[in-house]
């Protein structure tokens, strides 16, 4: 009978051991998307502030070179230049945040697809009410 309880507790540790062991990778799994997903938020908050202030600058030199049209030839000219540059940039700033974020994944997508498989792994496996 001692060798029975023995046996008995035995698997049970050994289940629990191996359950413990696949929330582990799984948490681990998780704090490396997580970690991904900072790094990819913090990217695109920095291009879009630049973006943001590109367009910015060049619709105040836009303005400013609207407003010294009537002084000499060439202000306005070389002023509307930099606001054209200013504005393109912050342009192709915006434009790479709107592609960046419909080519993103979901969050969290690769733990979600090892839980999938685990879950139709573990309905797969013998003796389960599937069966």
């Amino acid at each position: 009978m001692a060798g029975e309880a023995t046996g008995l507790v035995g698997d049970v540790k050994g289940l629990a051991s191996t359950g413990l062991r696949a929330i582990r990778t799984r948490l681990e799994l998780l704090a490396i998307e997580a970690s991904e997903e900072k790094a990819w938020a913090v990217r695109f908050l920095v291009v879009a502030v630049a973006g943001l202030y590109h367009v910015t600058f060049g619709l105040m030199l836009a303005v400013f070179a609207l407003v010294l049209w009537a002084s000499e030839a060439d202000r306005p000219a070389i002023l509307a230049a930099f606001a054209a540059a200013f504005v393109v940039v912050g342009g192709g700033g915006f434009w790479y945040l709107f592609g960046a974020s419909k080519r993103r994944n979901s969050l969290f997508q690769e733990t979600i697809a090892v839980l999938k498989g685990d879950e139709q792994a573990l309905s797969q496996a013998p003796g389960t009410a599937g069966d």
